[in-house]
């Protein structure tokens, strides 16, 4: 008995001194990861891609929308961003009123434009951009003005270092990557992307040649 105890005593030491040595893995060195279908959270904002940085403005498709009863708002607003280079395809008013800052709406393939077009306000504790991704295709997003932008609209100066062109984009909260929030359901009439209808087809680039 004593002869048993000692061999397993002593390959117990063996093993762990090669898991010291880094020579062999230990039993808890495999990485725990969730399945998506079995996350849950209650974050709703997503994150930025690693790395990303500000996208070129006439690279960001947006149409502005009024949630305020202040007649004019959405095309003053779209004229300031159009004056900035930023691709705007429209104004609307917005189907119900929105009562806080600005909320702009993106799809999964949208992040970055959306983070993109989101340092351009001047955003607080009182004064919050909101980020929400809806199940809506491709990269057109929707900037919603709410009340609290029609009291003091406050776009960026657009010579503020927050517009530096090298600074990283960054949530500031935090945030899920895309796959794993939950997105709301689209507005039933998206913008068009003027930029998709630009971009000639792979058969077409070839015609003429």
């Amino acid at each position: 008995m004593f002869g048993v105890l000692i061999i397993v005593i002593v390959a117990i030491g063996v093993a762990a001194a090669a898991v010291f040595r880094g020579d062999a893995e230990g039993p808890l060195s495999a990485g725990f990861t969730t399945p998506v279908g079995e996350f849950e959270s209650d974050v709703t904002l997503v994150c930025p891609p690693d790395g990303a940085m500000p996208l070129s403005y006439d690279q960001v498709v947006v149409r502005v929308d009024n949630g305020t009863d202040i007649s004019g708002l959405a095309g003053t607003t779209a004229g300031q961003l159009e004056s900035r280079g930023f691709t705007v395809v429209g104004t609307t008013n917005w189907s119900r009123s929105y009562d806080d800052y600005v909320q702009i709406l993106f799809g999964a393939d949208g992040v970055q434009q959306a983070y993109t077009l989101a340092t351009q306000f001047e955003a607080s504790t009182d004064a919050a951009v909101e980020l929400v991704l809806d199940n809506r295709d491709g990269i057109t997003l929707d900037l919603v003005l709410g009340t609290q932008f029609s009291e003091a609209p406050n776009l960026r100066d657009a010579l503020a270092p927050e517009l530096d062109m090298e600074l990283p984009l960054t949530a500031g909260a935090e945030c899920l990557p895309v796959n794993l929030v939950e997105p709301r359901p689209a507005p039933n009439v998206l913008p068009e992307n003027p930029l998709a209808e630009a971009s000639p087809s792979p058969s077409a680039e070839g015609e003429g040649e």
